[in-house]
């Protein structure tokens, strides 16, 4: 809170909900003196941000959900304050990633994070015969994320295909309303017809 509460200027993925968030740790200035830009696809906002960063500024990322800078635009950002010699300061907060990793029961000695799959399903399956040797020959428990409203389509695909002893956890909505943590093997996942994740963040885990 003193870091956040320090700052003027903010990067993030939405604005009106960083104001929200700021405003509700009831800090003593008033959200409208807030500097803040929204990340966008052709990088205005990141030099924008570094002219903010060059001139001496003190800037905060702000993820909509998550890790900055894992699996997150701000990565970008960090990556050009380091090539210019800025100071990077990461704070203590939680990974919605190592989350579900402690709670899933699998191996956590050994493990890949892989973002985003494919999309096409070709693509996807392929990429699923790919990793499911990681998880076979070295133990190695596979971590990914998808598109909330994919994700179902993504998990009916997982049921399908993935070798049946081959252990699935769920992590839904991590440390939010509609958390679900769920482990099971692909066998027993078929066996529930009716589940649904539904348009909730979600990590997948794959391992034994």
């Amino acid at each position: 809170m003193e870091v956040l509460h320090s700052l003027r200027h903010f990067i993030v993925e939405r604005a009106r909900t960083a104001r929200r968030y700021i405003s509700s740790t009831k800090p003593d200035f008033r959200i409208d003196e807030l500097n803040i830009i929204e990340f966008d696809k052709d990088n205005t906002s990141l030099k924008e941000a570094m002219a903010w960063l060059k001139s001496g500024v003190s800037v905060g990322i702000i993820s909509e959900s998550g890790m900055p800078g894992i699996a997150d635009p701000g990565a970008d950002l960090v990556k050009l304050a380091h090539i210019s010699g800025i100071n990077v300061i990461p704070l203590p907060g939680p990974s919605s990633i190592l989350l579900a990793l402690s709670a899933s029961g699998l191996n956590g000695q050994s493990f890949t994070f892989r973002g985003y799959l494919p999309i096409k399903e070709g693509e996807l399956k392929s990429k699923l015969n790919y990793i499911q040797q990681f998880i076979k020959n070295e133990n190695q428990t596979q971590i990914f994320i998808e598109t909330p409203y994919r994700n179902d389509r993504l998990f009916s695909v997982l049921i399908k295909h993935i070798d049946p002893q081959i252990k699935l956890c769920v992590a839904r909505d991590l440390s939010g309303e509609h958390q679900l943590i769920l482990t099971k093997e692909i066998r027993n996942w078929r066996k529930l017809t009716n589940f649904k994740i539904e348009k909730y963040p979600a990590i997948f885990l794959l391992g034994k």
